[in-house]
């Protein structure tokens, strides 16, 4: 039996829960987030934990993966920097917890494929992937009553992918 087996199920089990939950919540998440911008200050509770998340990685993870070396900082920096930019020009709370989506999911199509490809085609195929997840999902809001289809929106995804790649990189080729 191959070793891997267990593992690539998992991770490919993930990979594919996160797609469904992504596409599932496209026709509902409209309505509950203007429910909640109506009770709760949401954009700046979006923007709180974001920020927070972000603040994490920028502060622990260089510590927990001892780096040492400039251009894994200068790729963390960028890496938050990309999301930061998305966190102040996206302007709605919804579309910014979806550009945080499409980072996680590449992260964990990057582990389902590593275990098979080199690192190279585990990047590649995991930023094809994403981006090709991302265009799915806006063809499916093409056919939503409530949402529209943005070649803006497809190109958000594929960057957060992107984004999501090079902290995996700087965190594996740090942390290992």
């Amino acid at each position: 039996m191959d070793p891997k087996r267990p593992l690539r199920k998992k991770y490919w089990a993930w990979a594919t829960g996160w797609t469904l939950a992504i596409y599932a919540t496209l026709y509902p998440v409209r309505p509950v987030c203007e429910f909640l911008k109506k009770i709760i200050p949401f954009d700046l509770w979006v923007n709180i934990l974001i920020f927070g998340c972000l603040s994490v990685i920028a502060a622990f993870f260089p510590r927990k993966y001892k780096m040492t070396n400039g251009f894994g900082y200068v790729l963390l920096l960028l890496a938050i920097s990309g999301y930061a930019y998305g966190l102040v020009t996206i302007p709605y709370p919804e579309e910014k917890i979806h550009f945080i989506e499409y980072g996680i999911l590449a992260y964990l199509i990057f582990r389902a494929l590593q275990l098979d490809q080199g690192a190279r085609a585990a990047y590649a195929g995991a930023f094809a992937l994403t981006a090709a997840l991302g265009w799915g999902d806006e063809g499916i809001q093409h056919l939503l009553p409530n949402r529209y289809y943005q070649t803006s929106d497809v190109v958000l995804n594929a960057v957060s992918g992107l984004l999501g790649l090079i902290l995996v990189y700087v965190f594996q080729r740090t942390g290992s």
